[in-house]
């Protein structure tokens, strides 16, 4: 959005991870990027994080398989984006905000979560998250015979770089907001 931008130090080194898909035949590459360096500083700076559970086992012939993680913020924060991540098991995703006061909110619900067709889901109004928040993912995963992308649902599926593997991983665009002011003193 207008007057929000991502701070890359000078001298940072940027590193990117591409995933590619064996033909077995010879190809190139032709990845590129592109960046626009604001001209002031912007209002809000939005920082990136993730939410990862990198420790489980997916059964062979599990077709809903759930796997959760969570996080507590710590500080008020503004939730301006979420990106839900597995390979070719995944199935669904739901994500709750559980508040301090107990209240919980489902903020995001991919049914039919996709391999083939990963998107970073923007909020139209960015959701404000007062500190002590939870951030709860559910991911289902289905390493059943049923699920046709699955390359071999007699085996157990741990977390993984590869497609054949799997992950549970959640990118997250977020900005701190102002600390409240100090109490006067009286």
């Amino acid at each position: 959005p207008a007057d929000t931008a991502t701070r890359l130090v000078a001298g940072s080194t940027l590193v990117f991870q591409m995933h590619y898909t064996t033909t077995g035949k010879a190809t190139s590459d032709r990845t590129s990027i592109g960046l626009v360096f604001a001209d002031k500083p912007p209002a809000t700076e939005l920082r990136g994080t993730a939410l990862v559970n990198g420790n489980f086992e997916i059964p062979p012939g599990a077709a809903a398989h759930r796997v959760d993680a969570e996080m507590t913020f710590n500080r008020d924060v503004t939730l301006w984006s979420m990106l839900p991540h597995t390979h070719v098991r995944g199935k669904r995703w739901i994500y709750e905000a559980i508040f301090p006061d107990g209240r919980k909110e489902t903020i995001l619900s991919v049914p039919k979560y996709d391999f083939e067709w990963q998107t970073d889901y923007v909020f139209k109004q960015p959701l404000k998250l007062p500190a002590g928040t939870k951030l709860h993912a559910t991911a289902w995963y289905d390493n059943s015979r049923g699920n046709k992308s699955n390359p071999d649902p007699t085996l157990d599926v741990w977390w993984g770089d590869q497609t054949w593997e799997e992950m549970m991983f959640t990118g997250l665009t977020y900005s701190l907001d102002p600390a409240p002011a100090p109490p006067s003193a009286q």
